[in-house]
């Protein structure tokens, strides 16, 4: 009798819902399918405030800082160039004579996964020179720069192979694709 009521608690254990053992049998075309994802985030503290689920770092020894998203507004570079080099893609910035108004400490770089800000400080007296994109073409996961004497050059490295026809992400596409 014991050894029955070991089989019996066995298989309940190992019996599902109705919803997981559809799930299970259909897979992906299984009614419930929609039901098949289970939360992975942190566990709600019950405040209905925002909060930080997580900060990177960047990696390749230059200065991150947090920054508002409305700063994303102030761009007042408007002139560059804008390579796309398969992995990689190049911005180049011309600043005539940055490479002597500022050194590596003077550049700050803001990214995420989606977007990128770039502030030149001691360049122009009392006036940071700003470049910033809130929503690239595409994901990025490393971003590095190199002052030259007359331009900065960005390096954004993508998450995803694919051609970008443009920096930016403005929701509608300013080209057209043949």
């Amino acid at each position: 009798m014991a050894a029955e009521e070991q089989q019996g608690e066995t298989v309940s254990a190992i019996k599902q819902s109705a919803l997981e053992e559809n799930i299970l049998a259909k897979g992906s075309n299984a009614y419930y399918f929609a039901h098949a994802n289970k939360p992975t985030g942190p566990e709600w503290d019950g405040k209905e405030e925002p909060r930080l689920l997580s900060r990177s770092e960047s990696h390749v020894g230059h200065r991150v800082t947090a920054r508002s998203s409305f700063e994303y507004s102030k761009s007042n570079i408007t002139s560059y160039a804008f390579l796309d080099g398969g992995k990689k893609v190049k911005l180049y910035i011309m600043l005539q004579g940055v490479g002597e108004k500022c050194t590596d400490s003077d550049i700050e770089l803001d990214f995420t996964d989606s977007s990128l800000c770039l502030t030149v400080k001691n360049y122009k007296p009392d006036e940071p020179q700003i470049l910033s994109f809130a929503k690239l073409a595409g994901e990025i996961t490393t971003v590095s720069f190199r002052v030259k004497e007359d331009k900065i050059i960005l390096t954004l490295l993508k998450a995803k192979d694919g051609e970008w026809h443009t920096i930016n992400d403005k929701g509608i596409p300013d080209h057209e694709v043949v």
